[in-house]
């Protein structure tokens, strides 16, 4: 039996086409004149529509640079929320943040803000950071919200919050130095991590696991 899939109000639509014109038109603008010198105004103008709307949809320019980035989050948590409910947490979260990795973002749109941060490093920051915490919250919201029975909510957010940290030095690796893969950026970052605790730290997570059972 096919499963019917719900369609998108046409009025969300329209929304989501006018998010994706102000963004698309902002980067063509930051490529072209710069992104210190594009302001609100021009990119309401190249993208007809009013200042006022351009607000609604971002609360600052840095926002808008960042747009893909923020929409393909919310592609991730849709496909998390499809992951078997049974699944390892953390087996979960690798599947899910590797497939955005690889075929969650459009190449152009990557390629575009990794140029406007070429000569703007300075961009990568808190508006990126922000991001970042915001899809935290919601993959930790989705997992929590998982039918039977589930780790506690202090795993939850523990595992989501080390898979995380793979995601964000991927990201900031490939936006940085020029890398040519942004899932490869990723596979590098987790396989680094997890041999270096299996390596550098299995002793020290063995002896001081023992002084704590000693001292209970």
């Amino acid at each position: 039996m096919t499963r019917a899939v719900a369609k998108t109000p046409i009025r969300d639509q329209k929304t989501e086409a006018t998010r994706a014109r102000i963004a698309e038109t902002a980067l063509d603008l930051f490529l072209s004149q710069g992104y210190a010198d594009t302001t609100i105004d021009q990119i309401a103008a190249a993208a007809a529509v009013g200042r006022r709307t351009i607000f609604r949809h971002y609360a600052t320019k840095e926002a808008i640079l960042f747009d893909h980035l923020a929409v393909r989050r919310e592609f991730a948590v849709e496909r998390l929320k499809n992951r078997p409910p049974d699944e390892p947490v953390l087996a979960s979260l690798h599947a899910v943040l590797r497939e955005l990795s690889q075929e969650g973002f459009d190449r152009r749109h990557l390629a575009q803000i990794r140029a406007v941060l070429a000569t703007n490093p300075e961009l990568v920051g808190e508006e990126l950071t922000i991001g970042i915490r915001a899809f935290e919250e919601n993959v930790i919201s989705t997992l929590q919200d998982r039918p039977g029975h589930q780790p506690s909510q202090v795993e939850i957010r523990t595992l989501t919050l080390m898979a995380f940290s793979w995601f964000d030095a991927a990201i900031r690796n490939y936006l940085k130095e020029d890398q040519p893969s942004l899932v490869k950026c990723f596979d590098r970052v987790v396989a680094l991590c997890v041999r270096s605790t299996a390596k550098d730290l299995s002793s020290v997570i063995h002896d001081a696991t023992a002084v704590t059972a000693r001292s209970t």
